[in-house]
């Protein structure tokens, strides 16, 4: 049984070896990309249980997915392999002095055409914490039927619904997606949001004026408002308080949401307050930043406890 279940979709993900845009043709690397799968991870590797539900392509990239994810503790029995569409393909470009560029090739791919008959009731019905992002519902008809099914059986058995945003404006391409969005707000128990990303929601970047939109309506417990290098603020029905960023050395700021994240989720099923859950998820996302990639710079507990008491293992 896992505590925590999410369902989206991974990608695989080529980036070059170096800074070089990729009309001059560098060496690419290979690794997996996904936003719930990278949460997905990071719960595991602090000593939580996570399953998750996906469709991959019976091709070689949609294997080499599953043996990533499965390779991390995931349960990936509910990942369905579907012979008719193939794995999803990003790129990324790197740039000095500039945010990275990302090229998406998923049109039509196997996990946009996920539906209800992929969530497993009775295993929600087990689970703490049902988690997913608003890139999931966007990909297609089908996925968005299937997320507010999610939804509705995560509310008839009380399971807790964590939802980030994750807004993606290169896939919203000229849809207007906030109705959706403040939909899955109104059903979540925790919302993790970016700054930016509410601004585009509620039209202002005023943490009081965010919070007071947010918990407006529906069963919300929580909103941590991440805000990157400057920290982030966790909102509850008593106050607004201020957790201060963790120092880190940052060479690739992406994926750091998905780890605060993972590091907030973490805190809650341990039994930790809404503060200190979010100085955790602060500093899971500051060391996914010290790493290239989605999840290489994904902390264990041991070395996040070990940050957190201020030791440093003898190493040589």
């Amino acid at each position: 049984m896992a505590e925590v279940i999410t369902f989206g979709e991974t990608m695989v993900s080529f980036t070059p070896q170096e800074h070089t845009r990729l009309s001059y043709g560098p060496a690419l690397n290979m690794r997996i990309a996904g936003a719930e799968s990278n949460t997905a991870i990071g719960l595991s590797r602090m000593g939580h249980s996570t399953a998750f539900i996906s469709r991959i392509g019976t091709d070689s990239l949609g294997q080499f997915v599953l043996r990533s994810i499965r390779a991390e503790g995931i349960d990936t029995s509910m990942v369905n392999q579907d012979p008719e569409h193939p794995t999803g393909i990003m790129v990324k470009e790197p740039r000095l002095h500039a945010e990275t560029v990302v090229y998406y090739y998923r049109t039509d791919s196997a996990a946009s055409h996920m539906s209800c008959e992929d969530i497993p009731e009775q295993e929600i019905a087990k689970a703490k914490i049902l988690h997913f992002t608003g890139i999931t519902p966007i990909l297609s008809a089908s996925c968005r039927q299937m997320t507010y099914r999610a939804m509705e059986i995560a509310a008839a058995h009380h399971c807790a619904v964590s939802f980030d945003p994750n807004i993606r404006l290169k896939l919203w391409k000229d849809q207007d997606y906030t109705a959706l969005m403040r939909d899955c707000i109104s059903c979540a128990t925790y919302l993790l949001a970016g700054v930016d990303e509410c601004r585009i929601l509620y039209h202002t970047d005023e943490v009081e004026r965010i919070a007071d939109q947010a918990f407006a309506t529906g069963r919300l417990e929580c909103l941590a408002l991440k805000d990157g290098s400057r920290g982030a603020w966790i909102c509850d029905r008593q106050g607004i308080h201020k957790v201060a960023p963790a120092d880190c050395m940052c060479v690739d700021p992406v994926g750091a949401g998905d780890a605060f994240n993972a590091g907030f989720l973490a805190g809650i099923l341990d039994g930790k307050s809404y503060i200190d859950s979010g100085a955790l998820g602060a500093l899971c996302g500051a060391r996914a930043t010290e790493a290239y990639g989605d999840t290489e710079g994904l902390s264990t507990k041991a070395e996040l406890d070990e940050a957190l008491q201020h030791n440093m293992t003898a190493c040589r």
